[in-house]
């Protein structure tokens, strides 16, 4: 799938100009397609939950297109990526963008651990089990699916519901 690099841009502008980790990233682009309001990519399932090559090449795109810049900050545990928007400017305004900067206020109050198991559910209930996507976060994620962070992931879930049923 070929997507628009300036679309992975223009999103990045909507989120406030800036998204502060890969795997933010990839469960912010995640949640617009779970809420019909993304560009059209394909997830699969991968270590950190969903995950589009799709979006990883077109920010690679954005990138050498010098729409969207990567700065690499250090970490405690590792670096991590800070994807901004390289000149923030006036975007074409697209008729799903109220309901996409709905999506982005929810998740921008969530850290990233909650995102990942929160698409990590959601995802798993799409794929095969629906019937308890929990209990295959909790194995899938042992190390992260604390009790505490379960909870935080589920209110996470529900609160898009809401946007949804709003």
């Amino acid at each position: 799938m070929n997507i628009d690099p300036q679309a992975i841009a223009d999103l990045v502008q909507l989120n406030g100009g800036r998204i502060v980790g890969k795997t933010r990233l990839q469960k912010t682009f995640y949640f617009l397609e779970a809420c019909d309001l993304g560009l059209g990519l394909d997830f699969q399932y991968y270590h950190y939950g969903p995950y589009s090559e799709d979006l990883s090449l077109a920010v690679d795109d954005a990138v050498a297109l010098d729409v969207l810049s990567i700065d690499w900050k250090a970490g405690t545990n590792a670096p991590y990526a800070v994807f901004s928007v390289t000149s923030p400017n006036t975007i074409a305004s697209s008729s799903d963008d109220d309901g996409r900067k709905k999506i982005l206020s929810v998740l921008e109050k969530y850290d990233s651990i909650s995102l990942e198991l929160a698409a990590t559910a959601d995802f798993l209930s799409r794929v095969g089990y629906e019937s308890d996507p929990w209990s295959e976060t909790k194995i899938r994620k042992s190390t992260k699916a604390t009790d505490e962070k379960v909870e935080r992931a589920k209110r996470l879930l529900s609160d898009l519901g809401n946007l949804k049923a709003a």
